[in-house]
């Protein structure tokens, strides 16, 4: 079971512009009231009064209905109060009354991704940047978007314009590193977080991904520097210490992997992934008394993973508790059918419990899935004929 612990934990750009508001252009039906009233919500939010701010603009509106920047506004000063739905909905208004109003579809997109809603922001700002080219605001938020419904080539496209004229911006280099581990393209996520690393304040958590990439990149050795590196920033961490304790396992370096995992359990008792790899290494060692209180705290986390219940049965079965370890090794292959040291490990059981018919039945599956990958490999790596 793999359980690296930032694998896929993506450093999604936290949106640090802000909404924008847009010029109030009086047109020729608004009364001098209704401008008076945006006046006064200007001077508002000069003063940061949100309140005020939004009852000006709404008596304003409700004297120009129609005034589609004096709706950006309220709805930017909606978001200031963390009125997000209020705000979704002054901005739909307002681009319904001006459709090529760039604030009114960008405000709109950036208020959708910051929600969530990923896919229904693509469009606003698609046509957000139809209107202006160069809004990068709006091209950023477009690519967090493209991430979250995993269109990432297109994501990564519009990267590449951003890093075009900003290649030293630190949350563009963490966005498309995390396009790229999305996608799984390791290479390319441990190439750019390089770059970012490169830059000032690399943080624990970046170094772990970088470390992450690595690893992905079968640079495992060059993994665990970087997860040392993760360690050093945030020692007290449990979840960077177990991603090295975790590579030094990995890497059969058991006795540095002891040690980090150790330290892990000391410091949180339920930790589960630490439990099942210490415990994974207690028995590989052969020592499955130790073994066994570790694995029994994974599989209370992971009942569902095959490799809990699997290594669990194992280590019971090693220190004599034949009937419980049958049990795990029978939820082990339930949960998957597939893997033949599996049915293996359990015909052996049953069959030392004298339980033949059935024994003989998992070691005659365990026979077929492995005569079945040999065949497999053997296809794949057969000469191809002229």
């Amino acid at each position: 079971m793999k359980m690296s612990p930032t694998r896929f934990i993506i450093l999604l750009l936290v949106l640090s512009h802000s909404f924008v508001t847009v010029q109030a252009l009086a047109l020729q039906e608004v009364s001098a009231e209704a401008e008076r009233h945006v006046a006064e919500a200007r001077a508002a939010e000069r003063r940061q009064d949100w309140q005020a701010a939004e009852r000006s603009y709404l008596k304003a509106i409700k004297l120009a209905p129609a005034w589609a920047e004096a709706l950006v506004n309220l709805g930017v000063v909606y978001n200031r109060e963390g009125k997000t739905d209020d705000a979704i909905r002054a901005f739909t208004r307002a681009a319904q009354i001006k459709p090529k109003l760039a604030g009114a579809l960008f405000n709109l997109g950036l208020t959708l991704v910051r929600k969530g809603g990923y896919g229904e922001a693509i469009t606003p700002l698609r046509r957000a940047l139809e209107i202006e080219p160069e809004n990068d605001g709006a091209r950023r938020s477009l690519a967090v978007a493209l991430i979250g419904t995993e269109q990432f080539q297109e994501a990564n496209r519009q990267i590449a314009l951003l890093l075009a004229k900003s290649p030293r911006d630190p949350a563009l280099l963490e966005m498309a590193a995390g396009s790229f581990m999305h996608q799984r393209r390791y290479a390319e996520a441990a190439t750019v977080l390089k770059r970012r690393l490169d830059l000032e304040n690399g943080t624990s958590l970046l170094w772990a991904q970088y470390g992450d990439a690595l690893d992905g990149a079968s640079r495992t050795t060059e993994a665990v520097e970087a997860y040392r590196r993760a360690v050093d920033l945030a020692p007290d961490s449990t979840n960077t210490r177990y991603g090295l304790g975790y590579l030094y396992w990995k890497l059969y370096r058991y006795d540095e992997a002891e040690r980090e995992l150790s330290k892990v359990i000391q410091r949180d008792p339920d930790d589960g992934r630490a439990a099942f790899t210490l415990g994974d290494l207690y028995l590989t060692r052969g020592d499955a008394k130790r073994a066994l209180p570790l694995l029994q705290k994974a599989e209370t986390a992971y009942p569902e993973e095959f490799d809990t219940r699997f290594a669990l049965g194992r280590a019971l079965l090693l220190v004599g508790k034949r009937n419980e370890g049958i049990a795990e090794l029978r939820a082990a292959v339930k949960i998957d059918d597939s893997i033949a040291d599996g049915h293996f490990q359990l015909g052996r059981a049953l069959m030392q419990a004298g339980e033949k018919q059935e024994g003989n039945q998992e070691l005659n599956r365990a026979r077929e899935l492995h005569d079945a990958k040999r065949r497999a490999e053997s296809e794949r790596f057969k000469p191809k004929a002229n």
